[in-house]
């Protein structure tokens, strides 16, 4: 009963705006299907009408759903779809149109056998952190109070963005009960800035200690299946967890690019441990297993919290971790697998890691935090070994994109960063590596 005054009262607290709902959040976009998330602000049927963009063909309605304050009010939607179609579909509340207007996904075309790959555009960043004076530090606001950034990502029209952690900054009054997490969730959801971006495309979410529960949290975090209850919840990622263990494991392609979407978190040991690990004996060979299954030649996405190659055993890196870092590069560099590159976040300033030997593929990785939250403006000091000279940015809040062109045998990634007016702050341009002919 307590829980649900406390929720009710966030809500009705955010309802004071003129909004009927929260999102639409659009997720997993596959060729035949589009993912969306509703939130609406108290106990309601919501179901999405639906059609092929332009077209006179009749309107369909998905099943209806009843959102529960369980599950923070939210609705999860599959939209039946063609591959290489716009779709237009509206929100209907209680078996009325609301005032949300029409929203658009598109599917990806079919291009496997048939042409080049299709060009893509991929945008990343971390750490959004949303001000609540009420719960948060006294004194300087630590979240920027201008949150111009996602519409600045939105502008670059990619083709997906991914939220690669700390997405929701969960708080001391929040991280110890489930109204508390909902309420984060529901307040960081409620924020204006980040709606255009969620709305216009594809959105794919790891977590981080802040999504995950306290600072630093690691397995022994008492509320983990709360925290993944409600980030499954309010995220339409293709998949939730590996079916040998929980967690927010997940995989999907688009055009000629695999993308590995790893928890560095709910099965994390302190580096101290015996067997230290990030994450997991199951996750760690099930991505071992899956790159290696993966089209030699294409490119190789590890979406992941912390950094990968960072040589500078700082914070929560991969190099604190040095066993579990050592056999996952072993295994790229033995098994030849090739356009490997890891994005990740945490670190509060970006910079770009390459590991190179000789004979062996290249391995990347390209850090881009934060988003909103504090900027750690000592991050370029660090002595990171790997680091591509001229890549370190600690002035700022930051987003990255990366983009993908060129024709199958000769495929070209562009890597850029930008600070939080979208200006460009650098580029790196990598030529896919390519099996050697037999």
């Amino acid at each position: 009963m307590i829980r649900a005054l406390l929720f009710s009262f966030c809500i009705a607290a955010a309802s004071l705006q003129a909004q009927q709902f929260y999102g639409p959040v659009l997720g997993h976009v596959d060729f035949r299907e589009g993912r969306v998330v509703i939130q609406t602000l108290r106990e309601q049927s919501v179901q999405l009408r639906y059609r092929d963009s332009g077209s006179n063909q009749a309107y369909r309605f998905t099943p209806a759903q009843q959102t529960k304050l369980s599950h923070g009010f939210t609705a999860e939607f599959g939209i039946p779809a063609e591959p290489g179609r716009t779709v237009e579909y509206e929100v209907w509340l209680d078996n009325k149109t609301s005032r949300g207007g029409t929203y658009y996904f598109r599917t990806p075309e079919l291009w496997r056998w048939r042409t080049d790959p299709p060009a893509l555009r991929v945008a990343f960043g971390s750490c959004f952190y949303s001000n609540e004076p009420r719960f948060d530090r006294p004194g300087k606001p630590y979240g920027d109070t201008a949150t111009d950034i996602f519409n600045r990502i939105a502008d670059k029209q990619p083709n997906l963005m991914i939220w690669g952690g700390d997405n929701i900054y969960l708080r001391e009054p929040d991280w110890g009960s489930e109204t508390g997490i909902y309420a984060r969730y529901t307040h960081t959801r409620s924020q204006p800035g980040p709606a255009r971006l969620l709305r216009s495309c594809p959105n794919y979410a790891i977590w981080d200690d802040h999504d995950f529960g306290p600072n630093d949290a690691n397995a022994s975090f008492i509320h983990k299946d709360k925290t993944l209850r409600a980030f499954h919840d309010f995220w339409a990622n293709p998949s939730e967890g590996l079916p040998c263990q929980p967690g927010i494991t997940t995989w999907f392609e688009r055009s000629d690019v695999q993308f590995f979407l790893l928890d560095d978190r709910y099965n994390r040991s302190l580096p101290e441990d015996s067997n230290a690990t990030i994450l997991g004996k199951a996750q760690r060979e099930w991505l071992k297993t899956a790159l290696l299954s993966a089209p030699a030649n294409e490119w190789k996405v590890v979406c992941v919290g912390g950094q990968f190659l960072n040589s500078a055993q700082e914070k929560e890196n991969f190099s604190r971790y040095p066993e579990e870092r050592n056999d996952i590069i072993r295994h790229i560099q033995e098994n030849g697998i090739r356009n490997v590159i890891f994005l990740s976040g945490d670190r509060h300033f970006a910079e770009l890691s390459v590991l190179k030997a000789e004979g062996k593929p290249t391995i990347w990785d390209f850090t881009s935090s934060p988003l909103t939250a504090g900027v750690y403006a000592k991050g370029d000091e660090e002595k990171n070994t790997l680091r591509v000279p001229g890549t370190a940015f600690s002035k700022d809040r930051n987003f990255g994109t990366l983009d993908f062109s060129g024709p199958r045998n000769a495929r070209t990634l562009t890597l850029r960063l930008f600070d939080k007016q979208g200006n460009q702050i650098w580029e790196q341009m990598v030529k896919a590596e390519q099996a050697k002919k037999k």
